[in-house]
């Protein structure tokens, strides 16, 4: 008998590679079995219910009356659906065949205290409670949240069902949103919406997303769900789950699906995603669709042709908030150079100490090393972007929002969609390069519910390359004269000597001075 003590054949990197992988997704399947097990034990014994806040805890920070005159300008034009045939909301008080619960939950001063209804709102609440799928095009601050959600209840109402949990989740509502910090804010809309509703076994709303334990979602889920708030990712990643006992999550029952952001997923890569889901989905002539987004680009027309049923489609497009609310003073500030530490001497001089700013960056650690920076400068700061876990995340946007820090460090992960009290400032240290968009939707964290604010932006004149504005110089310039706001004479000048393809045709001879740092708000 012979043994074959020789050395072992190495394995190649690529051998090795593969091996890994297998090993990581033997573990992962692994836990995607405990976790199945875990959402049937849970349902099995009713499930997890969602948290509750107390009436004066969760309405604590609700705004006393939003200033709706500032909307008035704003222009608001309708698709395939005419006024005559579906008359726009005049007031909250006014809309019908909704719950009474829901009416008073909008409206009464100790609750939400809603009263006249902005464009978006206006228009396609009515619709939707007419039963029309929606394509709604709307920039940021226009109040599109409540306009999706007030709908969605009043469908999750008159569908609800008294059963208990026990099988898979199957919600009458869904909700994807492109980021976590939409969807839970989507999902704190409607907590506060259905705080007087009916009380049932079932919960009211769940939120998932990627990034946080799953366990505790799939908990929740198991006590069954009215709507659910997702992002793509992680609902896709619960769709595909299923044991001997079948799916975790079902979405045959869903009445009413709602694509918010819908620019931003497709921008995100999320279209492969979206595509599973609606195939899970009841057929377009069986639930409604209401679509929100941005822009409605080429990409978003065909997602629209592709999910809703064009047989009645309304379209709602509302002008750009940004450029007709005087809530927000917007301040242009020169930048001579654009690394972070000649920037970092043009934002020291702007931040005021106790005043809620958020200071939008384009990279992550950026935002890591501006939060250090300013912590050496005795602000209390602290970041949020993508290199955060979930839980990092929520803890600084709840430091921010109780005033337990004042500047919040941000890339675009909180330029949409985030809505926090009280921000005085935002200040954009990096601009965004040609996306003029952003640009809006960041200065909207600021002047919302009809306070004012400022908006400071630091701009890098010319086209180098990852740091140079000189794109958006003709939509900044746009904006500020529809806005009546002051134009910096060096601003006007570096937009001289550009041809009509707005490239620039030559330098300016010479650079402005850096102006003096601006009054404090």
């Amino acid at each position: 008998m012979s043994y074959n003590n020789g050395p072992k054949p190495k394995l190649s990197r690529d051998e090795k590679k593969a091996k890994r992988r297998n090993a990581q997704n033997a573990k992962l399947e692994q836990k995607s079995k405990q976790e199945a097990a875990h959402f049937w034990q849970c349902a099995g014994r009713g499930g997890d219910a969602v948290p509750r806040l107390g009436a004066a805890e969760l309405f604590a920070s609700q705004s006393t009356g939003i200033n709706f005159a500032q909307y008035e300008a704003i222009p608001v034009t309708r698709g395939k659906v005419s006024e005559a045939d579906v008359a726009p909301l005049p007031s909250f008080a006014a809309v019908k065949n909704v719950p009474g619960w829901l009416k008073q939950t909008l409206t009464a001063p100790d609750r939400m205290n809603y009263d006249t209804p902005t464009p978006i709102q206006k228009h396609t609440i009515p619709l939707a409670l007419a039963g029309h799928d929606v394509i709604a095009t709307a920039q940021t601050g226009s109040g599109k949240t409540v306009a999706f959600l007030l709908p969605c209840v009043t469908s999750a109402a008159a569908a609800r069902k008294a059963s208990r949990g026990g099988g898979a989740a199957a919600p009458s509502t869904l909700v994807l949103a492109p980021t976590r910090e939409l969807a839970t804010q989507i999902a704190d809309e409607a907590v506060k919406l259905t705080f007087d509703a009916p009380k049932s076994s079932k919960n009211w709303c769940v939120c998932c997303y990627g990034g946080a334990n799953a366990r505790g979602q799939l908990a929740r889920l198991a006590r069954g769900v009215e709507i659910l708030v997702a992002t793509p990712g992680r609902l896709v990643d619960f769709l595909e789950r299923s044991s001997d006992r079948g799916p975790l999550v079902s979405l045959e029952s869903v009445k009413f699906a709602v694509l918010d952001e819908a620019d931003r997923m497709l921008d995100m890569g999320f279209e492969p995603q979206l595509r599973k889901i609606v195939a899970k989905l009841p057929a377009a002539r069986e639930r409604q669709t209401l679509m929100f987004s941005a822009t409605f680009s080429p990409a978003v027309q065909q997602v629209a042709r592709a999910y809703l049923d064009g047989s009645r489609v309304a379209e709602v497009t509302v002008g750009r908030v940004g450029s007709s609310v005087a809530s927000i003073e917007q301040r242009l500030v020169y930048a001579p150079a654009s690394d972070k530490r000649s920037k970092l001497e043009l934002l020291l001089p702007v931040l005021a100490p106790g005043e809620k700013t958020i200071v939008f960056v384009q990279k992550k650690h950026v935002a890591t090393w501006v939060k250090r920076e300013l912590a050496k400068a005795k602000f209390r700061a602290e970041d949020i972007h993508g290199d955060r876990s979930q839980s990092q995340r929520e803890a600084a946007l709840e430091s921010f929002k109780q005033g337990r820090c004042d500047v919040l460090v941000a890339t675009d992960v909180a330029a949409r969609g985030l809505d926090v009290n009280d921000v005085a400032h935002v200040v954009q240290f990096d601009l965004p390069q040609d996306d003029f968009d952003t640009y809006v939707h960041r200065i909207g964290r600021t002047g919302r519910a009809g306070k004012t604010g400022v908006a400071t932006a630091f701009f890098v004149p010319g086209f180098e390359p990852k740091h140079g504005n000189q794109a958006l110089h003709r939509d900044l310039l746009r904006m500020l004269e529809e806005n009546k706001q002051q134009v910096p004479r060096w601003f006007r000048d570096v937009g001289v000597g550009k041809n009509s393809r707005g490239t620039a045709s030559q330098a300016p001879r010479k650079a402005p001075p850096a102006p003096a740092p601006p009054p404090q708000p």
